[in-house]
């Protein structure tokens, strides 16, 4: 299979996607049909708009790029879909840019808060930390509270508060090949500290952390993270809905989000 993993890979893709593939049926199973159905419903419902919009396309070639996009749910219908997105399509991450050294700062006030995180595997030798400023769309006021600079910029991007959070990656350390819930959510990345040696794998695509810049990618696509640096890598996460979701997709996806169970 082209596109194959970094070569500091432990195990090639295909033990990988199998093992994606099982967590996910699990996931839909314990999910239900009925509320799986409930789903499938609503995508063609509140996504009818759009796709009435869109020009009739061939169907897209199932290769490599569309064969890694294996999200927990089911894939929302009529939005683009690509591993790496440039950040300037999201004209807002130039604030997370510009707020950088502030929130750097603050990071630094929190480190030592940090817990294992929420989505963490048993399969990573080194736990993956996080500082939560939000989950499945709920606030956690207590650490908003500790970085007010970050809290207030928060407040002014177009996040959807699924998972936002500091994030620490220790030397050597890794997130094996993992997928997101949905495409209807991208992430961006922005990098806060000792990003030197640290880089993201998307479908088949690389990108390298840099300190006070952002990556934005679609982690519904499957991605690895691998830090080679000398000292523990920190970013702030951010999940932000697709750009193409119209308002009441927005509205349903918002209420998925905090219905799940914690």
């Amino acid at each position: 299979m082209t596109g194959e993993l970094p070569a500091g890979s432990a195990r090639p893709l295909g033990h990988w996607l199998a093992a994606i593939d099982a967590s996910n049926a699990t996931f839909q199973r314990e999910a239900g049909a009925a509320k799986l159905g409930l789903f499938k419903a609503a995508a063609k419902v509140l996504a009818a708009p759009r796709l009435v919009r869109k020009p009739t396309r061939p169907a897209p070639d199932r290769g490599l790029m569309a064969d890694l996009q294996r999200p927990w749910l089911p894939l929302w219908p009529g939005l683009g879909a690509k591993p790496l997105h440039d950040r300037r399509d999201h004209p807002w991450t130039e604030h997370l840019r510009q707020a950088y050294p502030d929130i750097r700062r603050e990071l630094g006030a929190v480190r030592t808060s940090f817990a294992r995180a929420r989505y963490d595997s048993d399969l990573n030798p080194a736990p993956w930390q996080t500082f939560y400023f939000f989950l499945q769309g709920r606030p956690v006021p207590e650490n908003l509270a500790a970085c007010p600079v970050t809290a207030a910029v928060l407040r002014d991007i177009p996040h959807n508060g699924f998972h936002v959070c500091f994030s620490a990656i220790a030397p050597g350390g890794a997130l094996h090949p993992h997928t997101g819930p949905t495409n209807a959510s991208l992430t961006a990345h922005l990098g806060l500290a000792n990003c030197a040696g640290a880089h993201l794998w998307v479908a088949g695509e690389t990108a390298h952390y840099c300190d006070g810049d952002v990556l934005v990618f679609d982690d519904s696509f499957v991605h690895h993270v691998e830090h080679n640096g000398p000292d523990v890598r920190c970013t702030l996460m951010i999940t932000f809905w697709h750009p193409e979701l119209n308002a009441l997709e927005r509205t349903f996806f918002r209420r998925v989000v905090q219905s799940a169970p914690r």
